[in-house]
């Protein structure tokens, strides 16, 4: 995970995805001028080349000109409503407060940019409408006026709508999607943190366009096989196994589970109680990733989330085990993140073998027996696994 998704993790509040990553921006902005002038040419925002300094501010506050008829003033009450923390109660003071603010100096004059970012969510109502009418008014004397919106998600917008409210408009108005930027961001990985940054967007799902590659084709024609073929080694002796270990049936893998943790695992929770106070999954990792030169893993894991009551007896073990037994640790100094130990073995070092599947249960099956080992050297772990019936139950 990178650095900026471990701090999103560690913290206690309530910081919206895109709140945090509008700051991270804002700050490399603020300290490499080079990259934001590379990347105000790379989006054909703007010619930087004659540009002295530039000034960048975030959820900086303007007031919102009330160009709306009495007819539209139900659209402002029904904003407010949605969010009261970011407005006056009065409509006609209202607030507005753009993601990011660019000043750029030249020797004659100035240039003003705009930038709402979305990631998660969409358009405010009248949101674009209204910061255009700060540009065109408030910034009369600049050269330039810019107002970009950049998504995560594909949401196209109509020029026409954004401007209705302003006579000879003065505005400029440019769509971006931040796959873009994750793009032009991998010809700077040299510079300092845009490694972390182009980390963070890769985990938020900010570096995929809406364009099938011929990779992407291939993958979707051969997604049923492969599929099989991970279910076949998951299966028989494996499953049998993975029960007479843990104690219990496990739950079966979802499918959701590779789009959202790029996981296939049969899983089992261990109870303290009746609390769950960490898990066992057994399967496939990482089987979407960034790099289509990165393979998939096979492993066997146990991870004890940061809230686990049992969490203080479970992690001195998993210390023991990973430094003494060869399993790989991870997060076990870090009291706020998940924590866990794994063996695992890339996929690229079963291809050599005449049968896969076979390599692979063979591998799942010797896990297993020094799982079998761990729990009767560690026994005093909570090992009560629960079952699928009381899970679904529990769940609900």
């Amino acid at each position: 995970m990178s650095l900026f998704g471990r701090l999103i993790n560690l913290n206690t509040g309530n910081i919206r995805l895109e709140d945090s990553f509008t700051e991270i921006v804002a700050y490399l902005f603020s300290i490499n001028k080079e990259i934001l002038y590379a990347w105000l040419e790379y989006s054909n925002l703007l010619d930087t080349s004659t540009c002295l300094d530039a000034y960048i501010s975030t959820q900086r506050s303007f007031d919102a000109f009330d160009l709306h008829s009495a007819s539209s003033c139900l659209d402002i009450v029904i904003e407010l409503v949605h969010e009261p923390a970011l407005h006056s109660t009065n409509p006609a003071t209202k607030k507005r407060r753009p993601d990011i603010v660019i000043e750029l100096v030249h020797e004659t004059h100035r240039d003003i940019i705009f930038i709402e970012s979305k990631i998660d969510s969409q358009e405010g109502n009248c949101q674009l409408s209204s910061y255009a009418n700060i540009l065109h008014h408030k910034f009369s004397d600049f050269r330039s006026k810019t107002l970009v919106y950049i998504t995560r998600d594909f949401e196209p917008k109509n020029e026409s709508n954004i401007f209705k409210e302003i006579s000879n408009n003065t505005v400029q108005f440019k769509q971006l999607r931040w796959h873009q930027f994750h793009r032009f961001l991998e010809s700077h990985l040299d510079k300092f943190f845009v490694q972390e940054i182009v980390e963070f967007m890769q985990e938020n799902n900010m570096a995929h366009n809406n364009q099938f590659s011929s990779i992407d084709v291939l993958a979707l024609t051969n997604f049923t096989k492969s599929l099989k073929i991970i279910e076949q080694t998951m299966s028989g002796e494996v499953i049998q196994r993975f029960e007479k270990v843990v104690g219990v049936k496990p739950k079966r893998p979802a499918l959701s589970h590779i789009k959202n943790h790029g996981r296939y695992l049969m899983i089992a929770h261990m109870m303290s109680g009746k609390k769950r106070a960490w898990w066992c999954g057994l399967g496939f990792h990482d089987l979407i990733t960034s790099n289509i030169t990165d393979y998939p893993t096979v492993r066997l894991m146990l991870e004890v989330p940061p809230n686990s009551d049992c969490r203080a007896e479970i992690i001195p073990a998993m210390n023991d085990i990973s430094s003494q037994l060869g399993w790989q640790g991870y997060g076990l100094n870090e009291q706020r993140a998940w924590s866990g130990i794994i063996l695992e073995k890339s996929l690229r070092d079963f291809l050599s073998q005449e049968d896969h599947v076979t390599a692979i249960e063979e591998f799942f099956l010797e896990a297993l027996n020094k799982l079998a080992e761990i729990k009767k050297k560690y026994s005093q772990l909570p090992w009560t696994a629960i079952t699928e019936t009381e899970e679904t139950s529990e769940d609900e």
